[in-house]
């Protein structure tokens, strides 16, 4: 099936041949507001209480290497 916009499958929502169309459609793009709500709120988060960043970035890095390198070692 072709790609249509959310608009199109909107205005043909109740319609059978393309009810399941509309329903994806939705669901992703209630997905998507999710989202770029909890981005916002984390940002909001981290902006409220100056929270460094990096320091948190640098420490998964470690962490992620660390364990690479147990990986690596016990293979």
């Amino acid at each position: 099936m072709a790609y249509h916009t959310y608009e199109f499958l909107r205005r043909r929502k109740n319609e059978p041949k393309w009810r399941e169309a509309y329903q994806k459609a939705l669901l992703l793009r209630m997905i998507g507001i999710v989202c770029m709500l909890a981005i916002i709120a984390v940002g909001l988060f981290v902006y409220k209480y100056d929270i460094d960043i990096m320091h948190y970035v640098n420490l998964v890095a470690d962490k992620a290497k660390e364990f690479i390198q147990n990986f690596k070692d016990n293979n």
